[in-house]
């Protein structure tokens, strides 16, 4: 049975979302433009192999915050599936279905990022031929797959979108104290009667990526904390940067995982709370702030340049040779 919940208290209200998500984008434009200065004039030698996958992971969360704080700006109704836009894409009259692609997409895209920033480790530290050209085309096969998969994910759904009369209608029949000016707000879209097809493309695109990020964590780790034929320095090293790396992503990943596990379960029991609804939004908006936050602080190097850079550090201060993590 559906349980609804509407306050009728700022929290819940569409035009809050929008001025925060707003003012979040003021917020992140800077810290966004702050870490890819970094991590493109900053990074020390030690660090290059892992600079082309924290570049990717990096402009894939500018993207995303950017989408969702400026282009689509989303009010969503998550047991509904249902929702509207309030950002730049609407205004110039680009219809909800291509936002809804562009939006859904966006957050998918975050998949693709994670296993390559784990697969480049794997690659170089692994792998006996990562130099080889054909090692080198299968790469650009398997993450071609990768993004095709990322892309066409939601499809399914965007193809049986059903009549907006009735659907909206369902909504209100479903969840009665959702108030009739959220209804009938320009744009109020959708995208199916039984959200089960959107919940099976959003578990896919996160089964996918999870399966293969355990696979190179986890033979990445052994090879990491077993390695034999090198020195003591450079096994340390190699292991102080694996770990950073690892707390790098793990943190918008707990991001991520709270909200979407809330929207899962919330939603296969039909339960509406719009605040907590855009709380989640709120949230899921942020985690590509604080991944640049936390790729920021956790390796040394970047935490010291940052430091110089606002003239917290004497500007003699070594950045160049250790990868260590927080001292």
């Amino acid at each position: 049975m559906e349980m609804c919940i509407y306050r009728n208290i700022t929290i819940e209200d569409y035009h809050f979302l929008q001025f925060v998500l707003n003012w979040l984008a003021v917020f992140e434009i800077p810290l966004h433009t702050l870490g890819a200065y970094i991590v493109i004039w900053k990074t020390p030698k030690a660090m290059l192999p892992v600079k082309p996958s924290m570049l990717l992971l990096h402009f894939t969360c500018v993207w995303h915050d950017m989408c969702s704080c400026v282009l689509v700006v989303p009010f969503v109704i998550f047991p509904a599936g249902a929702g509207f836009s309030l950002g730049v894409l609407l205004k110039i009259g680009v219809t909800m279905p291509y936002i809804i692609y562009i939006g859904v997409t966006t957050t998918f895209l975050f998949a693709p990022a994670v296993v390559f920033f784990f697969e480049d480790r794997y690659n170089t530290l692994v792998r006996r031929d990562s130099d080889t050209r054909s090692r080198k085309m299968k790469r650009i096969i398997y993450f071609t797959v990768n993004y095709l998969f990322t892309f066409v994910a939601l499809l399914p759904t965007l193809f049986n979108l059903p009549d907006q009369t009735d659907a909206k209608a369902l909504t209100l029949r479903q969840f009665p104290c959702l108030p009739p000016d959220v209804l009938d707000t320009p744009g109020f879209y959708r995208v199916s009667d039984d959200i089960t097809v959107l919940a099976i493309s959003c578990m896919s695109v996160n089964f996918f990526g999870f399966v293969q990020v355990t696979f190179f964590f986890g033979a990445t780790a052994l090879r990491v904390f077993n390695m034999k034929t090198v020195s003591k320095r450079t096994s340390e090293i190699q292991k102080q940067l694996f770990k950073c790396l690892c707390l790098q992503v793990a943190t918008p990943i707990l991001i991520i995982f709270i909200p979407c596990s809330y929207v899962v379960v919330l939603s296969a029991m039909s339960y509406l709370d719009q605040a907590a609804n855009n709380i989640v939004c709120i949230l899921l908006t942020v985690y590509g702030a604080f991944s640049t936050i936390s790729m920021l602080t956790v390796h040394k190097p970047y935490r010291l340049a940052t430091l110089q850079l606002f003239r917290c550090r004497n500007s003699t201060a070594p950045t160049s040779l250790i990868v260590h993590s927080l001292s």
